[in-house]
């Protein structure tokens, strides 16, 4: 699946909402959240890509694509997602690092560490086809 296609963002739903680790983790959870995937043309990536997905209770109740008014906004250059996914840079170091950069209430952000920490772990289980030069780190999927 697509990076962050309609598909790939339902798998996403799906895996989260069926995790009792996640479920545990974000319980309590209501926000909404925008991704947004800046392009790369000298990679091979030529195309803005923004999802969002909003939380109850920490459920994935809703996916969208675009963008949309959401309590957080995180944004970063295409290939700094795919290191995130592939598990070259975690993501609280991203963020740390202004990589991965935020806008939102920073501090309930970061008092997520584990529930994010865990949801990329379950990203990381999804069969995930990456855009130009970076489709030499397709994740196989589990």
């Amino acid at each position: 699946m697509k990076l962050a296609s309609p598909e790939y963002m339902e798998e996403v739903r799906k895996r989260s909402n069926a995790d009792p680790e996640y479920l545990k983790l974000a319980k309590g959870l209501n926000a909404s959240f925008t991704l947004i995937l800046e392009p790369e043309p000298d990679k091979g990536v030529s195309e803005r890509i923004v999802v969002g997905f909003s939380n109850a209770d920490g459920r994935i109740d809703e996916i969208w694509l675009g963008e949309r008014p959401t309590d957080f906004t995180l944004s970063a250059p295409y290939g700094v997602w795919v290191d995130i996914l592939r598990g070259k840079m975690g993501p609280t170091k991203a963020i740390a690092s202004r990589k991965l950069r935020t806008r939102g209430p920073f501090l309930q952000l970061l008092q997520g560490a584990n529930r994010i920490i865990r949801w990329v772990e379950i990203l990381r289980s999804i069969p995930t086809e990456f855009e130009g030069e970076y489709a030499k780190y397709n994740l196989p999927g589990q």
